[in-house]
């Protein structure tokens, strides 16, 4: 697909040697990874990543990968690739959830393709020639605990204290020193409340801000962390808040947690002056605010907090990031704990 794109630009009046990338949530995923990929990253310069890295993507060893096949074929009881592909749709979706786990489609390294882990390849250098922006939504999680399952604010404390009380016992007892300072640090000490920004930020935020501190040593890099919450008070600033002021649907509807029914015009402009001046000259400032880019040292972020409420924090939440940065490689071990049953139990609860 890049290489079209780089073939066919020109006829549509765009410049082959200026093209950005960029997706959300798992796309944000995806085009972190693809800069240190050599046969992709030539035919881009730029990457905008939104409530995603190179974590999110939650690529695994060769050795993994293959404990992944090794499950599929004792479950199954398949000896070759041939009898694997002479299975029903039914049962390759039983054996996808039962055998294998959720995160089948990730990608693995170890391989040409991806030689290493891919922020030790950024750590290299892989992706010098590319300029990333990125960001996270201060809510990211209880879009997955409030919006999709309907929980009350009540509820999703009450899930995210499973979950993390569940999880935390499972740290080794040498990691366990950080989950307690990140308590200590976390800028809300409401129960439930804290459990929930500690899976924000061992999910999103901390494994994004790792990124832009190693590519911030080779191009620029540039930060949001967006505040602004969107029309439901359950969810505040949940994941995939910020796509209607980057698509521009001020008239999304009033049902939709993310409607833009009721913001101002100012804000729908300057997020998409932003994202366009980022694509566009690959600085997102614009004449009302001045987006200093971001370096590990002076860790400039843009708090996006409303219309008219837009500016840079230096070392935003950092007490919390540096907590939680040890404990990064319990990301995808993290998400064996959000779990149907709790959400069974809370509601069942609820009569």
């Amino acid at each position: 697909m890049s290489a079209r794109v780089r073939r066919n630009i020109a006829a549509f009046g765009g410049d082959p040697d200026n093209v950005t990338i960029f997706g959300q949530s798992a796309g944000g995923g995806s085009v972190s990874i693809l800069p240190v990929m050599k046969e992709a990253n030539r035919y881009f310069q730029k990457v905008i990543a939104q409530s995603g890295s190179t974590t999110l993507a939650f690529p695994v060893g060769c050795e993994a990968a293959q404990g992944k096949t090794k499950a599929l074929l004792e479950y199954t009881g398949c000896k070759t690739m041939d009898e694997i592909m002479a299975l029903t749709e039914e049962k390759l979706q039983e054996a996808y959830v039962n055998a294998v786990g959720k995160f089948t489609s990730c990608p693995y390294y170890g391989t040409e393709v991806l030689p290493e882990a891919p922020i030790e390849m950024y750590k290299k250098g892989y992706a010098k020639h590319i300029s990333i922006m990125a960001g996270s939504t201060a809510d990211e999680m209880r879009l997955f605990m409030g919006e999709g399952p309907m929980l009350s604010i009540e509820e999703q404390k009450l899930y995210a204290q499973r979950a993390a009380g569940d999880a935390v016992p499972y740290l080794k007892e040498e990691d366990k020193k950080y989950y307690e300072e990140f308590r200590r640090v976390c800028r809300t000490q409401e129960p439930g409340l804290v459990e929930t920004e500690f899976i924000n930020e061992i999910m999103f935020r901390v494994p994004m801000l790792l990124q832009l501190d190693v590519q911030s040593a080779f191009n620029k890099t540039f930060c949001y962390y967006w505040s602004y919450p969107g029309s439901n008070p359950e969810i505040g600033a949940a994941h995939s808040v910020e796509l209607m002021f980057v698509f521009n649907m001020r008239g999304f509807g009033t049902n939709s947690s993310f409607n833009g029914t009721n913001n101002s015009d100012e804000i729908f402009t300057a997020v998409m002056q932003m994202w366009t001046n980022f694509a566009r000259y690959g600085n997102p400032s614009t004449d009302k605010v001045e987006w200093k880019a971001y370096t590990a040292q002076d860790q400039n972020v843009l708090d996006i907090a409303g219309p008219g409420d837009l500016r840079i924090k230096k070392g935003l939440l950092s007490e919390q990031y540096k907590a939680v940065l040890p404990l990064l490689g319990y990301y995808q071990f993290m998400d064996h704990f959000f779990t149907p049953h709790y959400l069974l139990d809370i509601i069942a609860a609820r009569s």
